[in-house]
């Protein structure tokens, strides 16, 4: 378990799959290569394997304590979960993801807060469990927030069968029931989850994607889900992914985002980071690049 600071917060990463690769050139069209070769020594081997033509990513929860309240943002892969189409997740199980949860102090009961930044399967899988054969809330004292415009955009596919199977099924295992469970807050724009934590939209990879953006006095980050992917992106920012909705939009929101961290040195926390799980941004010429903290492995 991985654990960094944010001022007075404590964070800890709890992976759930820590190399989980994708064809770059399926999941990065329009990548620039020659870009990726000049930050060769930045990317490999962590992040991409430009030999064997992969992306290399990590699908984890970020457990964030701060003012005795323990918030827990996105939910992973989960387990029992029907995932056909990703093999290495179809019905898993004995993956040790709660274990290590328990290892860095934090029981499920006491997760106060659960925080979807957008309802894909991989952020949503850890909200419910089975449960003599019913998908149960994982974290039973837990109120889980998700975007009121992502969970209706979601609800309206899935209603009309306009929801991809891979998502219609994570909605039906480890979304509609914690809706039902009755354990759900809606959230919009500039919600308080607390002093200096507040949401913040971020779309373009899902309609509704939200980030928790946090400002402690000198200290300040960002987790921004899947607006950034790969630390490729960073260096190529209009690179958006093919699992993106509105692949210019997805562009435009982390444009913003880097802008912005470039200026004021917030770090960013994507979802799917690996090795340092996280990365301050500067200036590179016309350009951006990231800072990786050595500490942060």
């Amino acid at each position: 378990v991985m654990q960094f600071a944010i001022g007075d917060a404590t964070v800890d990463v709890i992976v759930d799959d820590d190399d989980f690769g994708l064809p770059l050139a399926e999941f990065l069209p329009g990548y620039d290569r020659g870009l990726i070769e000049a930050h060769r020594a930045t990317l490999e081997p962590v992040f991409i394997d430009l030999a064997r033509g992969v992306a290399k990513h990590a699908i984890q929860s970020f457990v964030v304590r701060t003012g005795g309240r323990t918030l827990l943002i996105d939910a992973c892969i989960g387990e029992h979960k029907d995932i056909p189409e990703i093999p290495a997740w179809h019905r898993r199980r004995g993956s040790g993801f709660l274990d290590r949860l328990r290892t860095c102090g934090v029981d499920p009961a006491g997760i106060d807060v659960v925080f979807c930044t957008h309802l894909h399967v991989d952020h949503v899988g850890w909200n419910t469990r089975q449960d003599n054969g019913r998908w149960q809330p994982t974290f039973p004292n837990a109120r889980y927030l998700f975007g009121r415009r992502e969970l209706a955009d979601w609800m309206t596919q899935h209603d009309a069968g306009r929801a991809p199977p891979i998502h219609a099924r994570a909605l039906e295992q480890s979304v509609i029931p914690i809706v039902d469970a009755g354990r759900v807050d809606l959230v919009d724009d500039g919600h308080q989850l607390g002093p200096g934590l507040r949401l913040v939209p971020l779309p373009g990879h899902t309609s509704g994607q939200m980030g928790l953006m946090v400002d402690y006095a000198q200290h300040r980050a960002i987790f921004c889900g899947d607006a950034v992917h790969n630390p490729v992106q960073i260096f190529q920012p209009n690179l958006s992914t093919s699992s993106c909705a509105d692949p210019q939009l997805a562009g435009e929101t982390r444009a913003k985002i880097l802008a912005e961290a470039a200026d004021s040195g917030r770090l960013v926390i994507p979802a799917h980071f690996r090795g340092p799980r996280c990365a301050h941004i500067r200036r590179d010429g016309g350009g951006y690049a990231p800072v990786f903290d050595a500490r942060h492995r």
